[in-house]
């Protein structure tokens, strides 16, 4: 339990539903945000809400970048695998930035801060530190497993961004990319991607390889081993040379008794 945690969620300007999801994620973790799985069932509980809208408002939470959510990764050691809860993280710099420039407007248009409730002068500038356009992009294209409409892709990550932490989107392109169940050919594009927010998405269903799909993996495989015994064999030559470079002859002794053995 957190209570330094929960305190800066009550005073955050989130909608009343994600402040109670996001309370009890506090309660289960520790001071840096960290280690708290409790399960869906718990936190419709406590929050006294149905399992169903904690989908949503945690959903919620993770897009607006509160939260990062590992899906399965959290429970003991002695938990089942199929029974592990999601684990989850709080993001603590966008917490208290929020404490600090969460506003709501009155009807005379005097702002309001959300720690203290006193007034302040109206302020034009953004509530938070704008996001450069192109921060992070590259490392998410180069992620990405499909190479195509890169200007679509960019204007569709400079609008994500404004809500989500960028690693978190990409992370889920980087698991995009490893699911071993993504086939090439009906890979999304980075800007359908990015839109549809699908770093949220479970992991792909298991799904029939074709025979090509079949044949070009053990090719690849078989390619692979090759390369790994090419490079094993290169390495044994190496250790052998400098085995022989290293090896002391015998002293002539020993040479002329050998010899003389073997002509016996």
């Amino acid at each position: 339990m957190s209570i330094r945690l929960m305190s800066d969620v009550w005073r955050t300007s989130l909608p009343t539903v994600e402040k109670m999801v996001l309370l009890v994620i506090a309660d289960h973790a520790n001071d840096e945000g960290t280690q708290s799985y409790p399960s869906q069932a718990t936190i419709a509980s406590k929050a006294s809400i149905s399992i169903r809208t904690v989908q949503r408002a945690v959903n919620n939470l993770v897009e607006r970048g509160f939260i990062r959510m590992f899906k399965g990764a959290g429970g003991s050691a002695n938990c089942r695998e199929d029974r592990r809860p999601h684990l989850y993280q709080i993001n603590i710099n966008k917490l208290r930035a929020d404490i600090v420039t969460g506003r709501s407007n009155d009807t005379n248009g005097v702002t309001l801060t959300a720690v203290t409730g006193g007034q302040s002068r109206p302020m034009n500038h953004p509530t938070e530190t704008s996001i450069k356009p192109s921060e992070l992009f590259e490392e998410f294209w180069k992620i990405y497993p499909r190479k195509v409409a890169k200007q679509a892709a960019l204007k569709s990550w400079v609008k994500v961004i404004q809500t989500t932490d960028p690693q978190i989107v990409i992370e889920g392109a980087t698991r995009y990319l490893l699911d071993p169940n993504r086939s090439p050919t009906y890979t999304a594009h980075p800007a359908t991607w990015l839109n549809a927010h699908r770093w949220l998405d479970d992991a792909l269903p298991m799904r029939n390889v074709s025979p090509e799909e079949k044949r070009e993996k053990e090719l690849q495989l078989s390619k692979q081993k090759t390369e790994r015994e090419r490079q094993e064999f290169l390495e044994w030559q190496k250790e052998q040379e400098l085995q022989r470079q290293r090896a002391v002859p015998p002293p002539q002794e020993l040479r002329d008794l050998v010899k003389k053995i073997a002509t016996k």
